[in-house]
C-alpha cells in the first residue's frame, strides 16, 4: 500500500514537473507574448484613428459636400470600437486603409491640402502607425502561430484539451499605405 502511494506520488511529480508544468508555462508566456502585442496594435489602431479624424477635419473644412465625408465618417467611428475581437478589428482593417488611400486622391483635387503642414503631419501620423501596426501584427501573429501549434504537439495537446484551452485567431488585415500610395 505504501509503495503504490509512493509510486503513485513519483509518477504525479514527474507527469507535474516534466508534462504539466512546462506546457502551462508555455501557454501563459505565449498569452503574454499575444496580450502585448495585441495592446500595441490596439494602442496604433487608437493613433491612426487619432490621425484620419485630423484628415476628415481638413477635408470638411476644404470640401464639406465631398463624398469622401460621408464614407469616411462611419469607418472612423468603428475603428477603436471592440478592439477585443481580433476578427472583427481586421475585418474593419481593409475598407479603412482604402479610404485612407483614397484620401491621398484628395490632395490632388485640393491643392489647399496638399499645401496644410496639418494635412502632411496626418498623413504622416498614418504612415508611421501603418509601419508600427505591421511589426506588431507580426509579433503577434508570430506567437499565435507557435501558441496554435502547441495544440499539435504531445502532452501540450493533452494539458490543452484538459485546460479547455482554444486556439487563437490570426490577426490578417489589408496591407498598408505604401510610399508608392503617396507619391
Amino acid at each position: 500500500m505504501i509503495f503504490d502511494l509512493l509510486v503513485l506520488g513519483v509518477a504525479g511529480y514527474f507527469g507535474y514537473t516534466k508534462l504539466w508544468k512546462p506546457v502551462h508555462d508555455k501557454i501563459i508566456g505565449f498569452h503574454a507574448e499575444m496580450s502585448a502585442a495585441w495592446n500595441g496594435i490596439c494602442g496604433q489602431i487608437r493613433v491612426r484613428q487619432a490621425a484620419g479624424a485630423r484628415i476628415l477635419d481638413l477635408v470638411k473644412s476644404v470640401a464639406p459636400q465631398d463624398p469622401f465625408v460621408q464614407d469616411f465618417e462611419k469607418p472612423l467611428a468603428e475603428q477603436s470600437q471592440n478592439l477585443d475581437d481580433v476578427q472583427l478589428v481586421a475585418s474593419r482593417e481593409e475598407p479603412f486603409v482604402s479610404l485612407l488611400k483614397s484620401s491621398l486622391l484628395l490632395q490632388e483635387a485640393f491643392p489647399t491640402l496638399a499645401a496644410d503642414s496639418r494635412w502632411a503631419g496626418a498623413q504622416q501620423a498614418v504612415q508611421k502607425a501603418n509601419s508600427n501596426l505591421d511589426i506588431l501584427r507580426n509579433q503577434y501573429n508570430g506567437a499565435v502561430t507557435a501558441y496554435n501549434k502547441l495544440f499539435e504537439t504531445f502532452p501540450a495537446n493533452i494539458v490543452c484539451s484538459v485546460c479547455r484551452v482554444q486556439p487563437a485567431a490570426v490577426f490578417e488585415a489589408a496591407p498598408a499605405i505604401t510610399k508608392e500610395d503617396v507619391a
